[in-house]
């Protein structure tokens, strides 16, 4: 039976060569290949300043946690995220003592809806944190209107989207930090990882000394104290204990760097293979959407690039059957990212999945394939066929 999974890891020549090179070197803790990547991928999305950690999740938290700590924001303040998005994004919310006030998305790019955005603002608000989900971003142009409108901070949750632009300007770039996984299954793959970029300086030493146990900046790496004049060392070596923050230990090591720094000769190309098997898939599909509205297929925003990190797929009622058949077929599908009715947020009360009826109708009918690079246009051909089947066997 043929197998089409949601993602996969492929190893390179080039890998294998840097991967060699960090353990040459017997060195694995944060050092030049960690650097390099955080470098080269921030220049990739136009900032100045990347920060590794060891997930997207943990960018996410101390991202918040260093804009709350900066800019004095107290427990209890209300921070407003999507109805549709993983439940990393509403956890780091509460993580920092902060209240998730949810918005509902759009029914045809599934990004929180900027129109309802300031229906959700009050005087406790202090940030937005808009999500790029599937690979396309939302739509970020707007919602910084808003976010400046209000004074608010953004965290752009671009775990699921990099490498992609809207109005020619890179995801990640337009709020004050942006945030991105490279978990496996991702677009950019390293097993696990996330590096949060942005333009400020400030907020960029706060994110560091937080993935480092809140750890004074004078000292993060062990390449800190190598060359440094007799004064100057003597104050590092006295304040390299120092901690200024409630830290976490979230560091990333030399190896996943490397991983991830040799996949940044060709993101292009990686996009292009995803664009591709999108496309044939979408052919495949297209007369289930117009005119039967049997399902909806992913769409794209105007003046706005899609990374396709997968497809999105809703169908007119319960995706299960569905979803059962392809499975029973080889085909991997998982949900899109149900949020408003998982258990642990229903047994807390934080909101009522019946006010975000958008959400409710893909929490019903969305689901998502594969579409990355391990796969080709004979495995577009194969999951459109098996769709068209069941849908042809249901009626």
């Amino acid at each position: 039976m043929r197998k089409v999974t949601v993602g996969d890891f492929q190893t390179t020549p080039k890998m294998r060569e840097l991967v060699g090179q960090v353990l040459d070197t017997g060195r694995i803790s944060y050092g030049p290949m960690c650097r390099e990547f955080e470098q080269r991928f921030a220049g990739l999305h136009d900032c100045r300043f990347g920060v590794l950690s060891n997930s997207g999740t943990s960018s996410l938290q101390v991202a918040l946690q260093a804009l709350k700590e900066l800019h004095g924001w107290k427990d209890g303040d209300e921070v407003i995220v999507p109805s549709v998005t993983f439940v990393a994004t509403p956890n780091i919310v509460l993580h920092n003592q902060m209240i998730p006030v949810l918005v509902d998305v759009e029914p045809d790019y599934y990004g929180i809806d900027p129109n309802v955005i300031e229906d959700a603002i009050t005087p406790d608000t202090r940030a937005i944190i808009p999500v790029h989900l599937f690979g396309q971003p939302c739509d970020i142009t707007s919602i910084m209107e808003i976010a400046k409108q209000h004074q608010l901070s953004v965290v752009e949750d671009s775990c699921e989207a990099m490498f992609v632009r809207q109005n020619n300007r890179p995801v990640g770039s337009f709020g004050d930090v942006g945030c991105f996984s490279m978990y496996v299954a991702h677009l950019l793959t390293a097993g696990v990882g996330g590096i949060a970029i942005t333009e400020n300086e400030a907020l960029a030493v706060k994110m560091r000394s937080l993935v480092n146990h809140g750890r004074d900046g004078i000292y993060i790496s062990i390449d800190d104290d190598e060359g440094l004049e007799s004064n100057a060392l003597k104050e590092v070596v006295s304040r390299r204990f120092n901690f200024e923050s409630i830290g976490h230990s979230y560091r990333i090591t030399e190896l996943e760097a490397a991983l991830a720094l040799a996949q940044l000769d060709d993101p292009e190309g990686m996009l292009i293979h995803r664009r591709t098997n999108a496309a044939f898939l979408t052919l495949g599909l297209l007369h289930l959407e117009n005119p039967g509205r049997k399902l909806r297929l992913p769409g794209t925003l105007p003046n706005t690039e899609h990374a396709y990190m997968m497809y999105p797929i809703v169908v007119n009622g319960d995706k299960w059957p569905l979803c059962n058949w392809l499975e029973e077929n080889g085909v991997q599908t998982r949900e899109m990212l149900r949020l408003t009715d998982q258990p642990v947020y229903m047994e807390m009360g934080l909101w009522n999945p019946d006010d975000y009826p958008v959400a409710a109708e893909i929490n019903r009918g969305g689901f998502y394939v594969g579409v990355h690079p391990g796969l080709d246009v004979d495995d577009m051909d194969y999951v459109a066929s098996l769709i068209c089947e069941w849908f042809s066997k249901s009626q």
